[in-house]
Order: structure tokens, then C-alpha cells, then sequence
């Protein structure tokens, strides 16, 4: 079963409830001209994302911190042939947010798409940890970012009927080891978009009105600055094969296309990590167990 548990990233499988869209669902492509907001666009997950729609000829609008490497960004996607603005935004400041939103409105007309990829890492000992800030941190990034973009985002993709894409992890699904900080910042993320896509269902059940979309990827370690750029990274907690089994960016940015594209509700990968989010309630010892000999490998 192990040895199940890393089978190849490249496989994957959505939500139990939609499983059939995975095999029957036409996908609906975000083409040319389709204005897509990225956070956490200047690295990592965010700018693969970029310049993979920038070939699709897609308007971007891109959020980060980082003035220049947004800038170099959006003259990569205009090399393309997409139209890219750069807009400067923390997403733990609420106005940064709100004018992220306003600006891409305001740029083109309509939003048809948001993908909420800000976030930071952290790996400590929560008995050997002595300041807790780290906790803050993260729930600011990771949780309140999100929260920010998705009040200020939300009128936008309501009015296009559009589609919003959570970057979560795997580890807002199980509890690891070392990770007490983020696992607790993403179980928030899965709690409150759940929660929201729940009220945005029942809306749609009493008013037969299209909802807004939301697509959660769930992907386990992907080889990013995430990791290196740790809130708090202890070298002892990350193993030295960290390079040889975490995904590639282009991998599980290709599995975020597609997801998005097909509308997806959930996505887990590796293949693995969807047989043990359902195995886990029959088997929770046998699980953790092996999830654990994983995490200490990641």
C-alpha cells in the first residue's frame, strides 16, 4: 500500500460528487480574450499559470508583491500575445485586495476567472516553537488572503457567472507532521470554501439562477520557493528528498488547467492521496501511519 501511495503524480481524480465530469464533462476552455486574475503571480504555481494562458491569448492580471518579477511576468505573456497588467498587492491588506478586483474590472470590463495562489510554508516543532507569530502569518497569507480576494472578487464572477480557483494542499485534508502551522491555514481554506460553495448551492437550488464556480486543487509538495521561502524552515525537517519526490510546477499546472477547464468541484494528486481521503474513515490508523513515512520523505 505504500508503494501505492506514490504512484505517478500525473494522475489524478476529482471529487467523489463529480467524478463523472472527470469522464463526461465537456471541458469549456478559457481562450482567447477570457480575463483571468492570478495572485501569487510572480512565482512558483502563479507565473507557470501565467504564461501557460498567455499562449492562450487570455487577459491577465497578476498580483504579487514583487514589482519587478511581475513586470518581467507580464513582458513574458505579452511575447505571448496576451494582454498582462501587473498590479502590486499583498493580499493580507484588504485594500490591496479590493483594488486587485477593481482595477481588472475597471481594465477589461469582466472577470472571468480568479485563481487565489498567494501562500507561505512552514515547517517547525510545535513543542520546540517559542513564538508563535509563525501562526499568525500564516493564517493572514494563506487563509485571509483568500477571504480578502474572494469578498472583492465575488461580485465580479457573479455578474460573468464565472469561475474561482482555490490553490489549496493536501494538507488541508489530513494532519501532518511538522506542518501544525500551514495544515491549520488550509484547513481553514477547505472549511470556509466548502462552507461557501454549500450557501452558493442552496442559492442555486431556490433561485435556478447559474452560481459562481469554485474548483478546489488540493496537490501534495510541488518543487516551488515555497518551501525555501518557509515562514520558518528548519533544515532538519526538510529531508534532502524533497527534490526527488515533490511535483514539478509544469505538472500540476497542467492538472489546474484541466481541472479548470472542466469545472471541477475538487482535485486530488497524486492518484493516491483521492484513495486516501476516502480510505481514511474506514482505515485512520492504517492511513496515518503510512501518510506519515510520506510526509517525512516530503
Amino acid at each position: 500500500f505504500h508503494q501505492a501511495l506514490n504512484m505517478s503524480s500525473t494522475v489524478y481524480a476529482p471529487h467523489f460528487r463529480k467524478l463523472s465530469d472527470f469522464f463526461w464533462k465537456k471541458k469549456n476552455h478559457f481562450r482567447k480574450n477570457s480575463v483571468i486574475v492570478i495572485t501569487g503571480a510572480s512565482s512558483g504555481i502563479g507565473r507557470e499559470l501565467a504564461l501557460q494562458y498567455s499562449k492562450r491569448k487570455c487577459r491577465l492580471v497578476l498580483g504579487a508583491r514583487s514589482s519587478e518579477d511581475l513586470e518581467s511576468l507580464c513582458d513574458r505573456c505579452r511575447d505571448c500575445g496576451s494582454e498582462a497588467i501587473a498590479v502590486i498587492t499583498d493580499v493580507t491588506k484588504e485594500d490591496d485586495c479590493k483594488n486587485l478586483f477593481d482595477v481588472a474590472k475597471k481594465t477589461f470590463g469582466v472577470i472571468d476567472m480568479v485563481i487565489l495562489n498567494a501562500g507561505v510554508g512552514c515547517h517547525n516543532v510545535f513543542t520546540e516553537t517559542n513564538d508563535l507569530s509563525m501562526y499568525d502569518t500564516l493564517m493572514k497569507v494563506n487563509f485571509f488572503g483568500y477571504l480578502y480576494c474572494t469578498k472583492y472578487a465575488y461580485p465580479y464572477l457573479l455578474q460573468s457567472k464565472g469561475l474561482l480557483v482555490i490553490i489549496s494542499s493536501i494538507s488541508g485534508e489530513f494532519g501532518l507532521p511538522y506542518r501544525t502551522a500551514y495544515c491549520a491555514s488550509k484547513f481553514a481554506v477547505t472549511g470556509f470554501f466548502e462552507a461557501f460553495r454549500a450557501e452558493l448551492d442552496a442559492e442555486f437550488v431556490r433561485t435556478k439562477a447559474k452560481p459562481v464556480e469554485i474548483c478546489m486543487i488540493c496537490p501534495p509538495s510541488i518543487r516551488t520557493a515555497l518551501r525555501s521561502n518557509s515562514v520558518k524552515a528548519d533544515d532538519r525537517l526538510l529531508p534532502q528528498a524533497f527534490n526527488n519526490k515533490a511535483i514539478d510546477v509544469r505538472t500540476c499546472v497542467d492538472i489546474i488547467i484541466d481541472a479548470a477547464d472542466r469545472r471541477l468541484r475538487k482535485v486530488y494528486f497524486p492518484l493516491s492521496a483521492y484513495f486516501a481521503v476516502y480510505l481514511r474513515p474506514f482505515f485512520p490508523d492504517f492511513i496515518d501511519r503510512q501518510l506519515h513515512k510520506i510526509a517525512s520523505k516530503l
